[in-house]
């Protein structure tokens, strides 16, 4: 192959990567609301890497996968540690997309070894008393009874995720609520 025609292949490689990154970013900036685009762009640790489809739905259902906002004073603390990366939400932080392991009258046991759900589920998902920095870490170890509009999230994709075990529950906000499916 010449030398002209592999450097216009490189060139026109190049190009595509870069619109392929920019359409990338432009999906994963965009917030939710009517003129967003169903696909959202997953690079957190709480859910597989990947890309996902935005469904607006009437009721949640345990193991759906949410997108919300945490609640402003977690968002606060979760920018200051790190834990989330700067959004949209009050507060200054991303939404979380997380699976939904605990809805409204549900009771949840949270120990220091794992969540028991309705005293029969159980997630064997270790609270940690520290986070990877070794910075003390609030937990929910104790028995939380869901009242309306809140939810526990629990992230089963990863071990350390900042979830409900260190927060206990939240508003789930009403409907409609946005849950995410791998595509």
């Amino acid at each position: 192959m010449n030398r002209f025609l592999r450097f216009k292949l490189q060139h026109l490689g190049c190009l595509v990567i870069g619109v392929f990154g920019l359409v990338v970013v432009y999906i994963y900036l965009l917030p939710v609301d009517k003129s967003s685009p169903s696909l959202f762009v997953n690079t957190s640790t709480s859910v597989p890497l990947g890309l996902y489809h935005m469904t607006k739905v009437s009721d949640l259902k345990r193991g759906d996968v949410i997108r919300l906002c945490l609640p402003e004073a977690l968002n606060r603390f979760a920018i200051k540690r790190g834990y989330l990366r700067q959004g949209v939400c009050p507060g200054g932080a991303t939404r979380v997309g997380k699976p939904v392991i605990a809805l409204h009258g549900d009771t949840v046991v949270v120990t220091e070894k794992a969540v028991q759900i309705n005293g029969s589920d159980m997630l064997e998902v270790p609270v940690s008393m520290h986070d990877r920095r070794g910075r003390c870490l609030a937990n929910a170890i104790g028995i939380h009874i869901l009242a309306p509009d809140e939810c526990f999230l629990i992230s089963t994709h990863h071990q350390l995720s900042y979830d409900s075990r260190y927060y206990g529950p939240v508003p789930c906000g009403g409907p409609p609520y946005y849950i995410l499916t791998k595509r």
